[in-house]
C-alpha cells in the first residue's frame, strides 16, 4: 500500500489491485497505472475538499467510481466539467449507511461539520478518512456549541470503536490552537489505528506538528505521519 498526501485533506492510496482517492481538490496525483479501478471519495462539498479536477479522472483511467456526499451535484450533459457522466459510476451516500461496490465495503459516519466520514474495507485493509469529522472547538462559539462538537464526535467514534483500522486520515488543524489536539487525541485513544496521517493544515505543516507536543496527543505522536509519500 502506497499513501500519497496530495494536499490539505487529499490523499491517494494505491493498493495492489485498486486506487483510492480521498477529498482531492488540489495537488498532483502520483504516477498511477491506468488499468486499476479507481474509487474517488468526496466527504462533502466545501471547496477545500471537493474540486472539479475529480471529473477528469475518467479521461485518465478506464474504471472510475465516484462515492460522494449526497449533497454534491454531479455535472451532467452540457456542462464543461465532464459531458454525460454515467449514472452507474456515481454512488451518493448519507451518514450511517453501508454500501458495497464489488468487493469494496464502504461505511459512513456523520461529520461534525458537513457531509460524512468514510470507513473503507478493501483488499484485506481498512481505511478511515475523517473528512471534517473532528472536534471543532472554536473560541468564538458558545459553550453549548463546542460541547455539541465533543459529544457528537465521541458518539460517532463509538460506532467504530473496537473495529481494527489500518490507516486513518485525521484532522490536526492548527487554527484550533490549544484545542487542535482534542479530536485527534480522542480518535487515537479510542480507535488505535496502525498508521495515522495528519491532514487539514494547508501549508501549515509545522504549526500542525506543534499539536503533537500536547499532553493529550504526545503518547501517540510517533504514530502520526506527515510524510508526503509512505509505503506501508
Amino acid at each position: 500500500m502506497k499513501v500519497t498526501h496530495l494536499y490539505h485533506s487529499g490523499f491517494c492510496v494505491e493498493m495492489e489491485h485498486s486506487i483510492l482517492i480521498f477529498d482531492w481538490y488540489r495537488g498532483q496525483l502520483p504516477d498511477l497505472p491506468g488499468n486499476k479501478p479507481v474509487y474517488c471519495f468526496v466527504s462533502h462539498g466545501h471547496g477545500d475538499h471537493y474540486g472539479s479536477c475529480i471529473w477528469g479522472l475518467r479521461d485518465e483511467f478506464s474504471d472510475v467510481t465516484y462515492i460522494l456526499d449526497r449533497n454534491i451535484r454531479v455535472p451532467g450533459a452540457g456542462l464543461s466539467l465532464h459531458p454525460s457522466l454515467p449514472h452507474a459510476a456515481v454512488r451518493k451516500v448519507r451518514p450511517h449507511e453501508v454500501i458495497h461496490i464489488g468487493e469494496v465495503r464502504i461505511g459512513t459516519l456523520l461529520s461534525t461539520d458537513l457531509g460524512v466520514a468514510y470507513l473503507v474495507d478493501t483488499e484485506g485493509k481498512r481505511i478511515f478518512h475523517a473528512g471534517d469529522l473532528n472536534i471543532w472547538h472554536w473560541l468564538d462559539q458558545s459553550v453549548r456549541a463546542n460541547q455539541w462538537q465533543a459529544d457528537t464526535f465521541r458518539a460517532e467514534l463509538k460506532r467504530i470503536e473496537g473495529v481494527p483500522v489500518d490507516v486513518a486520515f485525521i484532522a490536526v488543524d492548527p487554527r484550533l490552537g490549544e484545542h487542535a489536539a482534542d479530536g485527534p487525541a480522542l480518535f487515537m485513544k479510542k480507535i488505535h489505528p496502525e498508521y495515522a496521517f495528519a491532514m487539514h493544515y494547508w501549508e501549515k505543516k509545522a504549526e500542525s506538528k506543534k499539536a503533537l507536543a500536547d499532553p493529550q496527543l504526545a503518547p501517540f505522536a510517533g504514530r502520526i505521519h506527515y510524510e508526503d509519500v509512505l509505503e506501508i
